[in-house]
């Protein structure tokens, strides 16, 4: 599954680290272009402050555990 997500402080980061730590299968977040790092990583999830998108996959489905960083289409500014 993938979802494209927010990450806009440090407390949402370990919010969403956190979260993940509790999903027993495999995530990642990444760019959708170039870079992937591991969603279970506090240092891999402080790197995609650097991104302008962030999206979160996984090997399942995960929408329960990150619903709360799940941005809306109609919540996208771009």
């Amino acid at each position: 599954m993938r979802y494209r997500i927010r990450l806009e402080t440090m407390n949402d980061v370990n919010k969403f680290v956190g979260m993940a730590g509790k999903y027993p299968g495999k995530i990642t977040l990444t760019d959708g272009e170039n870079f992937t790092v591991n969603g279970k990583s506090l240092l891999g999830a402080m790197y995609t402050f650097e991104w302008d998108k962030i999206y979160c996959e996984s090997d399942g489905e995960i929408y329960l555990y990150i619903k709360d960083f799940i941005v809306e289409e109609s919540d996208i500014e771009e």
